[in-house]
C-alpha cells in the first residue's frame, strides 16, 4: 500500500510529518535556549553545588528504572513465551484478563496501594517504587513480546523438544536470544515509564534522600530555588537526556520489535 503512493502523496506525508516535528521541536529547543539564559552553562553547575540533592535524585532514578527494567523483561518475557508457546487450560482466559488490566488506570489502585504499602512496611522504600510501577506496566510489556514469539514458528520448540530440552531452555537458548527486537520495545518503553515517573515516588517517597528526578523540577519551583526559572529549566534538560539517549541507541530494533506480530502470516 505505501510502496505505490505517488510522488504527491510521499510529498504531502513528508510535510505533515515535518510539520509534527517542528510542533514537537520548538517548545523542547524554547527549554533548552532557556536552560542558557543569564548565567549560561552555571546554571547547569548551579543545581550540582548549590546544595539541592540532585545527584541524589539522579541515582535513584537510574537505579529503580534499571530495576523496573529487570523485573518486567525477566517476568514479561516468559509470561509471553508461556502464552504463546505452551497450550494449558484457561491460557487464553488467562491472557484476556492480563491485557484487559491495561484498561484500569492507576489511579483506582492509589487508595488499596498505599494502603498495602504500609502494611507491608515498604514505604520510603526502594522497593514500593519498583514493584507497584512494574508490575502495571507487565500487561504491555507482556503484550509486545507475546505478539513477537507468534511470529517465531514452533520449529524452534520442536527441534529443542527432540533434543530432549524443555520448555525453559527453548526459551532460554533459542527464543529470548530471538526476541532481541521486542525486548528493546520494551526496555525503551519501560525505562521512559520509570524514569518519567512523578505519582509512585510521590505516593512513596518521604525524604529527600528517596526521591527521584521527576520530583526535582516540583521541588525546585516550590524552594528557594525556583526563584531562578532557569535552573530549573536546566533541570528539565537534565531530566530528558537520558530518555533521549535510551531511545537512539535502540531506535534501529523498535520497528521491527512493535510490528513483528503484525506481519505474521
Amino acid at each position: 500500500m505505501f510502496t505505490k503512493q505517488s510522488f504527491k502523496q510521499k510529498l504531502i506525508i513528508q510535510i505533515l510529518l515535518a510539520t509534527l516535528g517542528i510542533i514537537y521541536i520548538i517548545p523542547m529547543a524554547n527549554v533548552v535556549i532557556s536552560s542558557f539564559g543569564g548565567g549560561g552553562i552555571k546554571n547547569y553547575t548551579y543545581l550540582f553545588t548549590s546544595g539541592f540533592p540532585i545527584t541524589r535524585m539522579i541515582f535513584n532514578s537510574f537505579l529503580v528504572s534499571i530495576l523496573q527494567i529487570i523485573l518486567i523483561i525477566s517476568v514479561s518475557s516468559l509470561s509471553a513465551f508461556a502464552f504463546s508457546k505452551i497450550s494449558f487450560k484457561g491460557r487464553d482466559l488467562i491472557y484476556l484478563l492480563v491485557i484487559l488490566t491495561m484498561s484500569i488506570s492507576i489511579l483506582c489502585f492509589i487508595s488499596p496501594l498505599f494502603r498495602t504499602m504500609k502494611v507491608l512496611g515498604w514505604m520510603n522504600t526502594y522497593k514500593a517504587l519498583v514493584f507497584p510501577a512494574a508490575t502495571f506496566w507487565m500487561p504491555v510489556a507482556i503484550l509486545i513480546q507475546k505478539n513477537y514469539f507468534d511470529s517465531l514458528g514452533r520449529e524452534y520448540l520442536e527441534a529443542v523438544m527432540i533434543e530432549g530440552g524443555g520448555y525453559f531452555k527453548a526459551w532460554s537458548y533459542v527464543y529470548l536470544p530471538l526476541s532481541k527486537p521486542a525486548a528493546a520495545n520494551v526496555i525503551v518503553f519501560a525505562f521512559i515509564n520509570s524514569w518519567n515517573d512523578y505519582l509512585n515516588p510521590l505516593l512513596f517517597s518521604r525524604t529527600d534522600q528517596m526521591k527521584t528526578l521527576p520530583m526535582a523540577v516540583v521541588s525546585l519551583t516550590s524552594s528557594i530555588y525556583g526563584a531562578r526559572p532557569e535552573v530549573v529549566f536546566a533541570c528539565l534538560v537534565i531530566m530528558a537526556i537520558p530518555s533521549v539517549c535510551v531511545y537512539l541507541l535502540l531506535q534501529d530494533q523498535l520497528g521491527e520489535g512493535m510490528t513483528a506480530g503484525a506481519l505474521k502470516g
